[in-house]
């Protein structure tokens, strides 16, 4: 049967009872190839979605009747609905307790207005693909299931005719016997008349000559079903009954497996390794005697040449040379399988990139307090030796507390990425020299840089880190010694390799660097938590689990994969591969000096203690200070003290409005105005966006009082640092 491609068109249902932003979300949409149905409310959404399957629902929050928490709720309780992904379009996602209802109710993500049309598009995208590829495996399930059933059924209309046939030949079997019989009791009349003799000869030829013609049906009959048998496009084995001693397999089966005839035959299926073990067999047995028949057991069995395949197993009973046998079609799904696995590994890795996120935000928040006023102090406390040392203790435990938000915002690709030109062979030199002198004497170090074009565009501390990271695993899993070799080559990648990978990689010339190590290595189950925040394998306190979710997170940010081959008691090898730049540098920023100053600024964010310790700096700086907890009340402030503000600090994520909604509303009031942005993460893109609405600068937090000062200066002189 062959199966008709055709494309496949992405229903998508948008909720909103404003007219205006339905037409807006469809304009955004247009041309991606999506069936876009609009909905005015939750009712009108909900009886969409009984008629029609949709890829995502994109859902407003606030509308009368019934809102977007409750319309997602009714989906969520109707087993017909409650697969759909929804993707929440509000003005209020900065709000937690907002966001986590969303989550409760079912909600993947939140797209917030005014709707950045790049987020939104990507975000659409993800969904559509994995509707894609879930109806694409659909079908390649429903077009294999036919097939078997067809070839089934041909095989079993071809056992009947071997049946009948059979039957026919034993009854004329039983006919030449009766008339045998018959011929001896007339010998002695046959000697009397030589006419009834010569009568009774010609009877029995003509009867010879129909037994040979019966016996040509069968034969023919015979070379047609081994002909099909052989010619099948699905392994199959015919084995004894219930004892399980294979008879005979078909061509396929052995190309499939690697068994000859001479392997398998006379061989039960435990003998050659085929099941797991005899209680899985016990239980396909089981349902054979409780069904008369077994369609789609799922299992896995063992190729000569020790492959582990998942197959669905599809059996009935049969005579074969009048012996009861089991006939067994195997249905070989390792791919299927394998994208299966790799959907949800996707999906898995997006849901916690999320969390880290969000995580490393709130951190970010207090370390910025904990920096800021651990400075401060210090200015106060130089004459008490010990309270010097607490405070260096304190300064050192928050700096490594932010090295391990940087890990989790790496990860989670929400960090501040500096693109400047790299050349990788030397990144890697250089992560040699450090690990020389931390690396015991017992391990050696060996580099093999054989990429001759080794450019590319990224952060250097990111990828410096992640490679130090691969090292020090690399370290840590030779106790007793052993050899780590870091190699370049330069690799291009194909269209196969990108579409069977899980990450969002394209064609194209790529650097390849592997990180091998000859030590203790790593089982598959392991393998599949390596990048997992706060898994590790190590001792409680030897390791914190962000070294390779951090490594994870900078590759993918980079636009690159990762692949990992070990084996326990050998060693191991990151493959790394990271797309090759143009020729273009793009130059980073160099850093300033302590830069004191004058005039008015508002400070803005809603943490107490952050108002606080901004506060001090900036006086401390010189600096007159104005405070307003969120957006509203930032506004009132500066429009009855705008004379004498003369910069904006401006939080991002604040309750009530946001920083972005604050930067807007005062932009549109006084166009001349000097803002500058402060987050607990930096996502790519938003500095662009932020520039183009007005901001005069950003800063990330946690940051030192020579960053914010040196920020404050720029912005207030309009030199730009974006």
């Amino acid at each position: 049967m062959n199966r008709t491609a055709y494309h496949t068109i992405v229903p998508i249902l948008l909720v909103d009872d404003r007219p205006s932003n339905l037409l807006s979300l469809e304009e955004l949409l247009n041309g991606q190839g999506y069936e876009m149905i609009k909905a005015s409310s939750g009712n009108e959404a909900l009886r969409l979605m009984l008629k029609q399957e949709f890829a995502l629902v994109l859902l407003d929050v606030q509308m009368p009747d019934i809102d977007g928490f409750e319309t997602a709720e009714l989906m969520r309780v109707n087993p017909k609905t409650r697969h759909i992904p929804i993707i929440f379009v509000t003005a209020g996602m900065k709000d937690l307790q907002f966001q986590f209802k969303g989550y409760d109710v079912g909600a993947v993500d939140y797209l917030a207005k005014p709707i950045e049309p790049l987020f939104l598009q990507s975000k659409v995208r993800i969904f559509a693909e994995l509707y894609r590829q879930r109806r694409e495996i659909e079908q390649h399930k429903n077009h294999l299931e036919e097939l078997v059933e067809m070839r089934t059924a041909e095989l079993q209309n071809s056992a009947e005719k071997l049946h009948k046939s059979n039957e026919q030949l034993l009854s004329r079997n039983k006919e030449l016997l009766a008339i045998e019989e018959l011929l001896r009791g007339q010998v002695q009349e046959f000697i009397e008349t030589h006419d009834q003799l010569l009568a009774t000869e010609e009877m029995l030829r003509v009867q010879i000559d129909e037994y040979q013609v019966t016996q040509k049906l069968l034969n023919e009959s015979n070379v047609s079903l081994q002909t099909l048998f052989d010619v099948s496009p699905f392994a199959i084995v015919v084995s004894s009954y219930p004892e399980g001693v294979i008879r005979t397999i078909n061509r396929t089966f052995s190309d499939d497996f690697g068994f000859t005839d001479d392997r398998v035959i006379g061989k039960t299926g435990i003998e050659l390794g085929l099941w797991r073990d005899g209680y899985e067999r016990e239980q396909f047995l089981s349902l054979m005697q409780e069904q008369q028949g077994v369609s789609g057991f799922g299992t896995e069995i063992k190729t000569f040449h020790g492959e582990n395949r998942n197959v669905l197993l599809y059996s009935n009973l049969m005579d074969y040379k009048n012996e009861k046998c089991l006939l067994i079609v195997l249905l070989d799904v390792t791919e299927q399988k394998r994208m299966e696995d790799q959907i949800r590994q996707t999906q898995k890795m997006d849901v916690i990139g999320q969390l880290a996120g969000g995580v490393a935000h709130d951190f970010n928040n207090m370390l910025t307090a904990i920096l800021g006023s651990a400075e401060l102090l210090s200015r106060h406390i130089y004459d008490n030796p010990s309270a010097t040392k607490l405070l260096g203790s304190i300064q050192k435990a928050a700096s490594r507390s932010a090295e391990l938000t940087g890990q989790l915002l790496a990860f989670s690709r929400k960090g501040q990425k500096n693109s400047v030109h790299i050349r990788i062979n030397a990144t890697i030199q250089e992560v040699i020299s450090l690990l020389e002198r931390t690396i015991d004497k017992k391990i050696v170090l060996e580099t093999r840089l054989l990429a001759k074009n080794s450019s590319i565009i990224g952060d250097p501390t990111l990828l410096q880190n992640a490679l130090l990271n691969l090292g020090v695993n690399a370290r840590d899993a030779m106790p007793e010694g052993g050899k780590i070799t870091f190699a370049t080559a330069n690799v291009e990648l194909n269209h196969e390799f990108c579409r069977s990978s899980h990450y969002n990689i394209t064609p194209g010339p790529y650097i390849e660097i592997s990180v091998s190590d000859t030590g203790i290595g790593m089982t598959g189950e392991i393998i599949k938590h390596v990048f997992e925040p706060f898994f590790t394998t190590k001792e409680v306190g030897k390791g914190t689990g962000l070294g390779l979710a951090a490594v994870y997170g900078t590759i993918t940010d980079h636009q690159g994969c990762i692949n990992i081959f070990s084996e326990p008691g050998i060693g191991t090898i990151f493959k790394l591969y990271l797309p090759l730049s143009g020729d273009k540098v793009i130059e980073g920023t160099s850093s300033e000096e302590l830069i004191r100053g004058s005039g008015g600024v508002l400070l803005v964010d809603d943490e107490e203690i952050l108002r606080d310790v901004g506060q001090c700096i900036l006086e401390d700086l010189g600096y007159r200070v104005y405070l307003a907890e969120d957006g509203e009340q930032a506004l009132e402030v500066y429009a009855r003290e705008k004379d004498h503000i003369s910069l904006v600090i401006l939080d991002m994520l604040m309750p009530r409005m946001s920083g972005k909604e604050t930067l807007i509303k005062l932009i549109e009031s006084y166009p001349d105005i000097s803002v500058l942005i402060l987050s607990g993460f930096h996502q790519e893109g938003t500095a662009h966006e932020l520039e183009k609405l007005g901001a005069k600068g950003f800063l990330q937090k946690p940051y030192l009082r020579q960053e914010l000062c040196k920020a404050v200066a720029e912005a207030m002189t309009d030199n730009k640092v974006l």
